[in-house]
């Protein structure tokens, strides 16, 4: 079976993440990534909000969703 896929790297301070998106038999899209170069940096001072909150906020700014929307179409241009 060939699956098509695209490969990338993010750098940020320093620290790279190397990722590889494809989709699933089922049309899912799929990141597998090395996620545990990165550091994690503990909350101080201040309670973690669940994430049911944070994706309020999301849903709610349609500025944010154009971008994720444009991110996705260009990630499909890719992947054909």
């Amino acid at each position: 079976m060939e699956i098509n896929y695209v490969r990338a790297t993010v750098e940020e301070g320093g620290i790279q993440v190397d990722q590889l998106f494809f989709h699933d038999p089922d049309g899912f899209m799929i990141e597998i990534c090395n996620c545990d170069s990165l550091p994690v940096i503990p909350l101080v001072g201040e309670v973690a909000r669940s994430c049911a909150r944070l994706n309020l906020h999301l849903r709610s700014s349609p500025k944010i969703m154009q971008n994720q929307n444009q991110n996705q179409q260009q990630i499909h241009k890719i992947v054909k």
